[in-house]
């Protein structure tokens, strides 16, 4: 079976950038005992009522963001659905009784590709989308990334692209080496201790146990914490959790890989 992971995917500049944190992200494929057969994504950029799961055959590329340099919205990646694994995707979430629709529209945000590009470059791996719900609680979360555990039996690898620190309101976007805030590295440490020990209980109360939670996930930007819950539902049947990078730039924006189940 693959590992699920949970990836940070950071600010959109990170997609042009070359540093320890997109060093990691090359590197990531490496831990895989091989090239997977999908790969399905929870990106904390598509939110929905109800959970969606998105097939095509070329998905176009989203540039949800503003502000940025040209380069940016120059950027393709061309990635290609994979039809069966979305309806067996599908299938799971119909039977764990999570409402769901298939979507066959919505191409890939900034969520997916910024970090696809770094891991898989070539756009070589087919995609499926998924969509986030921030309004379900942490076990509801848990438990449709539970559902969708058997995929990992087949070769396919469930990302969940977000934040565990992400508010606009302590970043300062224009210095990258500004300090950084101590409640950041609290609330990481507390996440890290809880994850590790495979704390679900904990985790579900992570809004008034973790140190800042209300600084690190702000009631405005629950939507980037969720695919960490996703993900690590999806490994529910090993529980072991590995953080493989943790890093923060602009004061307060956490660049996280947690790598969940083993890599057999």
């Amino acid at each position: 079976m693959l590992p699920s992971f949970f990836i940070a995917h950071g600010a959109p500049l990170l997609a042009i950038e070359n540093n320890a944190y997109t060093e990691a992200l090359n590197q990531l494929p490496n831990l895989l005992p091989r090239k997977p057969r999908a790969i399905v994504m929870f990106s904390a950029h598509w939110e929905a009522f109800e959970q969606m799961v998105g097939t095509m055959d070329a998905f176009p590329t989203i540039h949800d963001f503003g502000g940025f340099p040209q380069e940016l919205y120059e950027i393709e990646y061309p990635a290609k659905g994979e039809r069966e694994i979305a309806e067996e995707a599908f299938r799971l979430l119909q039977e764990a009784g999570v409402p769901v629709a298939l979507n066959t529209t919505r191409g890939l945000d900034h969520g997916h590709w910024v970090i696809l590009r770094h891991m898989y470059p070539d756009a070589d791996i087919p995609v499926v989308a998924l969509s986030v719900n921030p309004n379900l609680t942490v076990t509801e979360q848990y438990q449709i990334g539970k559902a969708l555990s058997p995929l990992r039996e087949k070769d396919v690898l469930i990302l969940g692209s977000g934040g565990t620190v992400h508010n606009f309101s302590y970043m300062n976007l224009s210095e990258s080496d500004s300090a950084t805030f101590e409640w950041a590295v609290q609330f990481e440490d507390w996440l890290q201790t809880t994850l590790t020990d495979w704390n679900v209980e904990d985790l579900a109360n992570y809004r008034t146990l973790a140190p800042h939670a209300e600084k690190a996930v702000p009631a405005y930007g629950t939507e980037h914490f969720v695919p960490l819950v996703y993900v690590m539902g999806a490994a529910d049947d090993e529980r072991t959790a590995k953080r493989q990078h943790m890093s923060i730039r602009y004061g307060s924006l956490s660049h996280t890989i947690w790598q969940f189940g083993d890599t057999k």
